[in-house]
C-alpha cells in the first residue's frame, strides 16, 4: 500500500541510539532529546521499536523529516507557512506518534533567529541542524544568516517550499490560496545559490530521501557550510511506497593528509626560521587542534602563533607563543621569516601589515584557495588542501622522530628564544592586567567588563561573543584558553550571536546530557548595533518559550562605531573626524531600554500592574552603568542562570 506523504517518509526508520554514533571527531557523542528544550527533566530516547517505525506512514513530505533525523539531524528551527501543509502534518504525527525518535521542532518568529540557531548548534556539534523557511521570502528572510554560515563554515541543512505548480486542483498540494501566484520566484535558488555548498530540489518523492542525503553529504565535507534544498507542495503531498536509505553509504568527505615532501618542506623550513610565525582562523574548531598546534609550539621555542579569524579557540591565550588574537591586523606579520598559514581566509591587510617580501609563506586550509573569495591574492609558495588536525598531527610526528631536526633544535639558541619569548609574553600581559579600572564607582568599559567577565564567571562559562569593535580588547581581557571556551561569528553579518548563544547552550546541553556532565554556563557578549540588526524580541521569546538559559550582556555605546573607524582608514584627515556620530549616521541615541525589551519579548506581565518582584520574569533585564553595578548584576547572573536554570541580560551602559 502507498504510503501518503515523501518529506516526512524520508523521517522513517528504526529509533536511532543517537549517543552510540559520533557526531563529529571532534566532541563527544551526543545524547538527544525529540521534545522541545528544556533543561529540566528532559526525555531520554525511547529504545528501538520496529514496530512503531511500521506503524509510521505517510507521503514525501513525512518522508524527509525522517531522514534528516536518521541522518542525525536532531533539531528543526520553523517559521512554516502555506507551501508546508505536508510539513506540518508531518511535524504533528512525528510528535503524537514517535515523540522520542523525532526532531525536535523549534519555532523561530524570526528566519534569522532559526538559521543563526541552527548555526550555533553545528559549532559546538559539528553537525548541521535543520531549518524550515517558506518559499522565496523565508528564503530571502534568511539574510545576512547564510552568509555567516557560509564564511563561518558551519553545516546547516535548509529545506524551503516552492510555489505549487498547478492552478486547478490536478494535483494534491495544487494552488489554494491568493499568494501561490505571488511567491513563484523564477529561480529561487538562486537567491541563497551563492553561499551554499550545494542546492538542490525534491522533484519526486521517489528520491527524496537520496536529495537530502547528498545535500548532506556536501554540508559535512569540509569547508562545511549551508546547502539548501526546495521542492513544491505537490511533490511533498506525492504518495509513495516505504523505502530505507542505508546512512553509513552516505558519509561525508573523509579528512585529507600533507604528502610526504610537504611535510618534511613545511617541518624542516619552520625548525630552521629565525622569526616562525603560525597564522590561524578556524582551526580551533576541531577541539582536538589547539593541543596539537600547542605541541608543535613547544618542539620549536620562540615560534609565535597569531589568530586571524577569532571565530574559536586555535591556541591558547596562557601559552607563550601566542600572539592574541587580532583582526588581521598585527605588527607580528612585519619581521616574520617563515609562515605557515593554517585554516586562515585573511592572514594579514597587504596595505596595512604585509609580512617582508622574501618571507617563506606555506599554507594548509580545507579551501586554501578561498573559493567563494573572488579577490584573494595572498601568495605562498606551497598550498595544501588538508585537515588541519590531520596536518598537525604529521608535522608533529615527524619534528619528534626526523634526527637533522632533533639535532638543530638542541643549538643554545633555540633555548634563549623560548626564554626571550616567555618575558615577551608575560610584559603583554602585565600591560593588559594594567588596563581594566575596577573601582566600584568607575564608569564601564571594554577593558573592565573584560575583566569582571572572566573573574566573575565559573571558568566552564563558554563565551559567545559578537562585540565588534569591542572583540579584540574582551579576548585580551578574557584570555580563552580552553577549546571551545570562546566561539565568534567568522562572517560579519551582525546580529548572529542572538540566536547562535540559543544553539550553543542547546548543543551543550546535549553533550552535558550524554556525558552526564553539570550544565555550563553561556555568556552571550553583544554589541548594541548587533543586537539590533537582528530580531532581537525573536531570539529572547524562543529562549524564554523553550527555556535556553543563557546570561546576555549588551555592551550599549550608543549606535555603531566600526564606519566611523573604516570611514577615518581611508580619510584620516576627512569631515567624518570632526563630525558627530548623528552626522555620520550612527547614532542610536536616544537608545532603547534592552533590559525592559528583554522581558517583554520574553512574554513578562511587566506594564500591567505588576513589577519584576511579582511578575513570573523568565528572562530578567536589568542595567548596569558603573562596575559596581556590573559586579551586582554578575552575581546574581550566577545564581539566576548558572544554578536556576533561567535567562538573563544585562545593559551595560558604555
Amino acid at each position: 500500500m502507498a504510503s501518503r506523504s515523501p518529506l516526512a517518509r524520508a523521517f522513517r526508520g528504526p529509533v536511532m541510539n543517537y549517543a552510540r554514533r559520533p557526531t563529529c571527531p571532534c566532541m563527544p557523542s551526543l545524547i538527544i532529546s525529540s521534545r522541545v528544550f528544556s533543561t529540566k527533566g528532559r526525555i531520554p530516547p525511547s529504545a528501538s521499536n520496529s514496530a512503531g517505525v511500521a506503524a509510521f506512514r505517510g507521503t514525501s513530505g513525512p518522508f524527509g523529516a525522517h531522514c534528516v533525523y536518521k541522518a542525525g539531524i536532531t533539531a528543526c528551527f520553523v517559521n512554516v507557512g502555506s507551501d508546508h501543509p505536508s510539513i506540518i502534518e508531518a511535524i504533528v504525527k512525528g510528535k503524537r506518534e514517535r515523540p522520542n525518535s523525532w526532531p525536535r521542532m523549534i519555532t523561530c518568529p524570526s528566519e534569522i533567529t532559526a538559521i543563526s540557531m541552527a548555526d550555533g548548534y553545528a559549532r559546538v556539534s559539528g553537525r548541521p541542524q535543520a531549518v524550515i523557511v517558506h518559499v522565496d521570502v523565508g528564503t530571502q528572510a534568511l539574510g545576512q544568516g547564510i552568509h555567516n554560515a557560509s564564511i563561518g563554515r558551519a553545516p546547516v541543512f535548509i529545506f524551503a517550499g516552492l510555489c505549487p505548480y498547478t492552478e486547478s486542483g490536478e494535483l494534491p498540494g495544487s494552488r489554494t490560496e491568493y499568494m501561490h501566484w505571488l511567491q513563484e520566484a523564477p529561480d529561487q535558488k538562486a537567491i541563497v545559490r551563492q553561499y551554499c555548498r550545494y542546492t538542490g530540489e525534491v522533484r519526486t518523492g521517489l528520491n527524496v530521501k537520496q536529495t537530502i542525503g547528498r545535500a548532506l553529504q556536501f554540508a559535512n565535507s569540509t569547508p562545511k557550510g549551508p546547502v539548501y534544498v526546495a521542492s513544491a507542495r505537490e511533490v511533498l503531498a506525492q504518495e509513495i511506497q516505504p523505502y530505507s536509505l542505508d546512512q553509513e553509504k552516505w558519509v561525508p568527505i573523509g579528512p585529507s593528509a600533507l604528502p610526504v615532501d610537504a611535510v618534511h618542506d613545511i617541518s624542516t623550513a619552520l625548525v630552521k626560521a629565525e622569526r616562525p610565525l603560525v597564522i590561524t582562523g578556524y582551526s580551533g574548531r576541531d577541539l582536538r587542534t589547539p593541543e596539537l598546534l600547542a605541541a608543535l609550539a613547544d618542539l620549536i621555542p620562540g615560534i609565535r602563533v597569531h589568530d586571524t579569524g577569532g571565530s574559536d579557540v586555535c591556541f591558547p591565550f596562557s601559552h607563550i607563543a601566542s600572539e592574541g588574537f587580532r583582526l588581521s591586523f598585527d605588527e607580528c606579520t612585519r619581521d616574520a621569516d617563515v609562515i605557515f598559514l593554517l585554516d586562515c581566509d585573511v592572514p594579514w591587510i597587504p596595505s596595512r601589515n604585509p609580512p617582508p617580501k622574501d618571507a617563506t609563506i606555506y599554507h594548509v586550509d580545507s579551501d586554501p584557495l578561498n573559493q567563494q573569495i573572488p579577490v584573494s591574492f595572498f601568495p605562498a609558495h606551497g598550498r595544501w588542501k588538508a585537515d588541519s588536525f590531520t596536518a598537525l598531527k604529521q608535522l608533529v610526528d615527524y619534528i619528534k622522530n626526523d634526527a637533522l631536526l632533533a639535532d638543530t633544535l638542541r643549538d643554545p639558541k633555540y633555548a634563549a628564544r623560548g626564554v626571550a619569548r616567555a618575558e615577551v609574553h608575560t610584559a603583554r600581559l602585565a600591560n593588559i592586567a594594567s588596563q581594566p579600572r575596577l573601582g566600584d564607582q568607575e564608569a564601564l568599559d571594554a577593558h573592565n567588563i573584560g575583566n569582571l567577565l572572566k573573574t566573575s564567571l565559573p571558568g566552564s562559562t563558554t563565551f559567545v561573543i559578537e562585540a565588534v569593535t569591542s572583540s579584540q580588547i574582551l579576548s585580551d581581557q578574557l584570555q580563552p584558553s580552553r577549546p571551545g571556551s570562546w566561539i565568534n561569528c567568522g562572517g560579519t553579518g551582525i546580529g548572529w550571536s542572538n540566536g547562535a548563544a540559543l544553539g550553543v547552550k542547546m548543543a551543550l546541553a546535549d553533550l552535558e546530557e550524554g556525558g552526564g556532565h553539570k550544565p555550563s554556563l553561556v555568556c552571550h557578549v553583544v554589541g548594541d548595533g548587533s543586537f539590533m540588526c537582528a530580531a532581537p524580541s525573536s531570539a529572547l521569546w524562543v529562549a524564554s518559550k523553550y527555556e535556553i538559559p543563557i546570561l546576555t550582556i549588551v555592551l550599549n555605546n550608543g549606535g555603531w562605531k566600526a564606519p566611523r573607524n573604516s570611514t577615518e582608514l581611508v580619510y584620516p584627515n576627512g569631515l567624518s573626524t570632526s563630525a558627530s556620530d548623528d552626522e555620520i549616521n550612527v547614532s542610536f541615541r536616544p537608545t532603547p531600554n534592552y533590559a525592559a525589551l528583554a522581558e517583554a519579548a520574553a512574554g513578562s506581565e511587566i506594564g500591567w500592574g505588576n513589577t519584576t518582584k511579582d511578575a513570573k520574569v523568565w528572562i530578567k533585564g536589568v542595567r548596569a552603568r558603573t562596575v559596581g553595578d556590573f559586579k551586582e548584576a554578575l552575581q546574581e547572573a550566577n545564581s539566576r542562570v548558572a544554578k536556576e536554570g533561567k535567562g538573563m541580560l544585562v545593559e551595560v551602559l558604555m
